[in-house]
């Protein structure tokens, strides 16, 4: 009987003993994990003390350090609470993922911003997200120079060639935040220097989202019309051409029964300035010209009847702007793609091909639309080699015809006044679908280029960053 108790004693003594032991481990365990016994145990409210809606650089370590505070439901504060930081938006990243409070309540977080407008994170505790605090700043256009590329163009800094290049940096931020939409780059050259160079991610004519980027060809809709123009006055300068005063006709001689009844008056000229007479209508004819093949295409425009006298009324008409293609082909004794390589691509040390391709097919770098504007500045030479003869370029961005109060036409390239709050500024430009432009104001040496996506809404947008932004940084 006694040993039985013996036994029964022992048997209590370790079972209180396992009990004992039990509870300190977690009591250590818990202790070491201070932050789940007391996200348990007590409802918390995380503070933010500083450090919100802040301004900086977009890539860059803000000045302030964001600090927030947690306390219980009766104000006092909980050390050992872990915080965990996630970005929302913007990118960026902070120092720490996840912080543990100091005695006082306190966590400090570092923050780099990313490269949009807008950045925010989120602070919460591990189990309770209802507590969580956002903080939000704003991540500036840091500028950056353009990327030297072996492509022939010289790099050199906004602020050296620009009285106040900070105008330039805001037109950079009001696309950044969305003022200006669907900008998909924007290139800047002073006096044959590439000083600026932004691109953004956008959705093509066709749906497709891109990521653009200097080595992405860009849809150029009819800032095609300008280099076909370029590759016209080639054709003449090399003798291909007498000049743009032959007619029409003599390049199709198998179609002379589509070049009479007054057609026989129609110039070349007349296609390069849009007053061929043609009947035409852009909103409607279009359409049916991108449904003819190819090879056919010319004698779609050409069956057209006559509606006006030839060179004396403008008609915006993308068919016999495309004709100069087949106006080049029927008149070199090559192939367009080696006239266009040689005499055009290898000038400008490009291996872009201007105007070769169907009417929606071509595409090109910003970058090698700048040289064309470049071209055309320097009165056609790219750097010391003459491309184009200057009488063709000069001859091409002059008034041939006023089509608006603002707006005039010359051999495939436009020409409009800019005016800022003190200046105006003449302007000749290419102009394409979606907001693809190459503007060149030869006073101030100034290209700038710039492409885009607004094919269902406003894409003279550049017009209003030009005039508002980029001429005011040369004042």
């Amino acid at each position: 009987m006694l040993f039985n108790n013996t036994e029964e004693l022992k048997f209590k003594l370790l079972n209180g003993l396992i009990k004992w032991v039990s509870f300190l481990a977690f009591l250590l365990f818990f202790g070491c994990n201070r932050n789940i016994e007391f996200e348990e145990s007590f409802n918390f409210t995380i503070e933010l003390i500083s450090g919100d809606d802040q301004i900086g650089l977009q890539n860059t370590t803000l000045l302030e350090d964001i600090i927030v505070r947690v306390v219980n439901d009766t104000g006092e504060a909980i050390s050992g609470v872990t915080l965990n930081v996630n970005i929302i938006s913007g990118g960026g990243k902070v120092n720490k993922a996840s912080i543990i409070t100091t005695d006082e309540g306190f966590a400090k977080i570092s923050w780099e911003l990313g490269s949009d407008y807008n950045n925010s994170i989120e602070i919460y505790t591990s189990s309770d997200k209802s507590s969580s605090v956002v903080v939000n700043a704003i991540a500036k256009y840091k500028y950056v120079a353009p990327v030297y590329d072996d492509d022939g163009w010289e790099i050199t800094n906004a602020g050296d060639l620009l009285l106040n290049e900070k105008k330039v940096y805001d037109a950079i931020d009001e696309i950044r935040k969305g003022t200006y939409r669907k900008i998909h780059s924007i290139l800047l050259s002073v006096n044959g220097k590439l000083i600026l160079e932004e691109y953004f991610s956008g959705t093509n004519s066709f749906g497709d989202f891109i990521d653009y980027d200097r080595d992405t060809p860009h849809e150029l809709q009819s800032v095609n019309k300008s280099f076909r123009g370029a590759m016209i006055g080639i054709a003449i300068d090399k003798g291909f051409i007498q000049d743009e005063k032959v007619p029409i006709s003599g390049f199709f001689p198998e179609l002379d029964y589509l070049t009479k009844d007054g057609k026989e008056a129609i110039l070349l000229n007349h296609f390069l300035n849009m007053s061929s007479g043609l009947q035409w209508d852009e909103s409607t004819d279009l359409a049916g010209f991108y449904e003819t093949p190819f090879s056919t295409a010319h004698t779609y425009v050409l069956s057209k009847p006559l509606e006006n006298t030839p060179g004396t009324f403008f008609e915006y008409n993308t068919g016999t702007s495309f004709v100069l293609n087949r106006i080049i082909m029927n008149a070199i004794d090559t192939d367009y793609e080696t006239f266009a390589r040689n005499h055009y691509s290898n000038l400008v040390e490009s291996s872009a091909l201007p105007g070769t391709g169907e009417p929606l097919d071509f595409r090109n770098t910003p970058r090698d639309m700048l040289k064309l504007g470049q071209v055309y500045l320097n009165e056609g030479k790219w750097k010391d080699t003459q491309v184009i003869s200057k009488q063709w370029v000069n001859e091409s961005t002059k008034v041939h015809f006023t089509v608006s109060p603002n707006s005039s036409y010359g051999y495939q390239w436009w020409i409009r006044n800019f005016n800022t709050s003190t200046q105006a500024y003449n302007c000749f430009y290419a102009a394409g679908f979606g907001g693809q432009f190459i503007f060149v104001i030869k006073e101030l040496g100034l290209v700038a280029v710039f492409t885009g996506g607004n094919f269902n809404s406003n894409m003279s947008i550049p017009y209003e960053i030009m005039e508002n932004y980029i001429l005011e940084a040369f004042e």
